[in-house]
């Protein structure tokens, strides 16, 4: 029974599977039209999303299938005053659906949901610990704008304890030289069950844009990856990217950011040449597309 709840739940070969599906993009609606027609999906997302939960609805409506969904634990038994356990929840949900997707803010109510599934199951998000699907966005933008995934230089500017930048250096793990540069708030770094899993690729932290600056290194990033900062420390800086930081790397370098954005990342961007965050978006769709008939096993 296939689940993801990790990006290394899926081997490499796997992905180039689901990119080869996905690089077909609006030609997926007529090829796979009815697809998924007689089939269910339970949608259930405890944590406010759009492009997420919006393009997996999304997805399987237009390949013919239908949906269930809940976007708050409390409507359910699960939530107060009878706390149905949630393995017993995900038991029972499986008998409904075909396959789910699910955001928590707990990664151990993911684990639970899933201890006693019967159908295949999608992580939507999980915590702050892993966002498979996000990855896999992330990773086939890169691929679509680049060619390749391989050799990159990359600048991650977040929390590196926040789910999407922890699945997307995961994912990246899987490819070859792979440089990643983090700025990011001084004194935080990849959690250890993270950084454990990527000793592939190399990675260096900085605290300031002129201690990123001075280590002579924007000439040669590839692609930049913009994240929210939380507050993790007393120290509460939101590194704005801006113009001439990006002026100091190559004119055409890849911007990407999950969304949604605060002023990490100011409209004036928009109009740079690598600025691909809205088509990122869109790339998602296909991803998910992808996703579901991979995992319904219809390629």
């Amino acid at each position: 029974m296939k689940k993801l709840i990790s990006i290394l739940d899926l081997s490499i070969d796997e992905i180039d599977k689901i990119f080869s599906i996905a690089d077909i993009e609006k030609k997926l609606y007529q090829q796979y039209n009815n697809a998924l027609e007689g089939k269910m999906l339970g949608n259930f997302f405890f944590q406010p999303s759009t492009r997420t939960q919006f393009s997996l609805q999304a997805a399987f409506m237009k390949l013919g299938g239908k949906v269930i969904s809940c976007s708050d634990i409390n409507q359910t038994r699960s939530g107060p005053p009878y706390f149905e356990p949630l393995d017993d929840m995900g038991h029972i949900v499986s008998s409904y659906c075909d396959i789910v997707a699910m955001r928590t803010i707990n990664d151990m109510d993911t684990k639970l949901f899933v201890r006693e599934m019967t159908v295949p199951f999608i992580s939507a998000g999980s915590g702050n610990i892993e966002h498979p699907t996000q990855a896999l966005v992330d990773l086939f933008s890169i691929k679509k704008y680049y060619k390749q995934i391989n050799n990159n230089n990359i600048l991650i500017i977040g929390t590196p304890r926040q789910r999407t930048i922890n699945s997307f250096i995961l994912g990246l793990s899987r490819y070859k030289n792979i440089n990643v540069h983090i700025l990011s708030q001084s004194g935080v770094y990849l959690m250890d069950e993270v950084f454990s899993k990527c000793s592939s690729i190399n990675i260096a932290y900085y605290s300031s844009w002129e201690e990123l600056i001075s280590a002579n290194i924007l000439s040669s990033i590839s692609i930049v990856y913009v994240d929210k900062i939380f507050n993790e420390t007393k120290e509460y800086n939101y590194f704005i990217i801006q113009k001439d930081y990006l002026e100091l790397m190559n004119k055409d370098v890849l911007i990407l950011h999950p969304l949604p954005r605060t002023k990490e990342l100011p409209k004036h961007i928009d109009v740079m040449p690598g600025a691909y965050y809205y088509r990122q978006a869109e790339l998602g769709m296909y991803v998910r597309y992808a996703l579901f008939l991979y995992f319904m096993n219809i390629i």
